[in-house]
């Protein structure tokens, strides 16, 4: 066997060997393809649903009915004199697929409103839960503070509360 032939057989086994192995690779090899899709369900909504009038102290009453939209209650009230007063139960609800919590409470007094008129908000405090499908009570009252025994200058006075609601962890 002369050299050349030799090597033509080494090179055509090499090749045969490389064309075997390709084969195997191809055979025992596979791609695979995963793919998904998802979709977030969840909703939000942690609302005021209802304001129920307590009974008014005195001869306090309504210059209109208390209101509600949304996250926002508005009340009218009048005080005619000292010891006056009038309470609100505002009833938040959680109608959302989401538990939540109450973050914060922020009290806000009008600037430049009568101190002869002083607010009180009870009911909750941070950290109470609000589950799915279940309520929040506050109780909001407005009275003429005692100490003021005439008319003020001043006979008006407004208020903010603010309620913030997060996602329970």
């Amino acid at each position: 066997m002369n050299k050349k032939t030799g090597k033509n057989i080494v090179i055509g086994f090499l090749v045969f060997a490389i064309l075997v192995m390709a084969a195997a690779y191809a055979l025992l090899s596979s791609r695979l393809k995963i793919t998904g899709n998802t979709e977030l369900s969840a909703s939000w909504d942690v609302a005021i649903t209802s304001i129920t009038e307590g009974t008014a102290v005195g001869s306090a009453m309504n210059r209109v009915p208390a209101t509600s939209t949304g996250t926002t209650a508005t009340f009218d009230v009048i005080l005619k004199k000292p010891g006056d007063s009038m309470t609100y139960d505002v009833t938040i609800s959680n109608n959302g697929s989401l538990n939540a919590v109450l973050d914060s409470i922020l009290v806000t007094p009008g600037l430049g409103g009568s101190e002869a008129i002083v607010y009180s908000v009870t009911g909750v405090t941070e950290g109470t839960k609000l589950d799915v499908n279940s309520t929040n009570t506050v109780t909001v009252k407005v009275e003429w503070d005692d100490s003021f025994s005439t008319l003020p200058a001043v006979t008006t006075k407004s208020l903010t509360v603010t309620l913030n609601y997060v996602q329970q962890n």
